[in-house]
């Protein structure tokens, strides 16, 4: 699990043809729920860029609790490598508060790509953001239950305020949970045991950071080469 952290807005850097696209589109936004799903499943295969909220695109193992998740932030940018012949898999999504987005299908992008080549480096470099957290997934799926939640804590605290005060998450034990592949029971256990500790206290569908400093520090022990959700 991991994240796309991204300042980028939908209007920054974004080429003229895909903004005109766009333009054509009277930036028409959509919710997963319109997103063509099945049974919480999407057959990825397109370009996505998030208006509002936050969701977790997860790919699902034949041992599900190796779960890989990849959160997408506000403002963040998905699929840059959709037009390559790789295999579109189907991602499992869960979205971590409501969502708004612009969804472009492979089709489409394909064609304005085609029509103006500089798209497709405008896409590596969005590919190129999103590598290092995408890198990070599998190490952290296969770290220990404490690491897992932690790492998912981590990644869920909003992104303008990442200072050591009081911080609120707004995601219920099942939310973390379903990010990190595993069982709610022994999500349960790691919370109790920072609560305990005095680091986080959990409430009702919200989970309170105490010290963001020492939770932070608990994450020394994981193997974060690729991606740090701390800095």
């Amino acid at each position: 699990m991991t994240s796309t952290r991204s300042s980028n807005t939908l209007l920054q850097d974004i080429p003229p043809q895909l903004l005109n696209y766009f333009e054509e589109e009277d930036f028409k936004t959509t919710t997963l729920k319109k997103v063509k799903l099945t049974t919480g499943f999407f057959n990825f295969s397109g370009l996505i860029y998030l208006k509002k909220g936050r969701f977790s695109f997860s790919l699902p193992q034949r041992n599900l609790d190796t779960l890989y998740s990849f959160i997408i932030e506000q403002n963040g940018w998905f699929g840059g490598l959709t037009l390559m012949q790789l295999p579109h898999p189907f991602l499992l999504i869960n979205e971590i508060e409501p969502v708004e987005l612009l969804y472009i299908p492979k089709d489409r992008l394909t064609k304005i790509a085609d029509a103006h080549p500089l798209i497709y480096k405008w896409l590596l470099n969005i590919a190129a953001h999103n590598i290092p957290q995408w890198l990070q997934v599998p190490i952290i799926a296969l770290s220990n239950k404490n690491i897992r939640v932690l790492y998912c804590l981590a990644t869920l605290l909003p992104l303008n305020k990442r200072d050591f005060s009081l911080i609120e998450i707004d995601a219920s034990q099942q939310k973390i949970s379903d990010i990190c592949g595993l069982s709610r029971p022994r999500v349960n256990q790691v919370l109790k045991k920072l609560e305990q500790q005095e680091l986080i206290k959990v409430q009702h569908k919200k989970i309170i950071i105490q010290s963001t400093t020492a939770l932070f520090k608990l994450l020394d022990e994981a193997n974060l080469c690729f991606y740090d959700p701390r800095e």
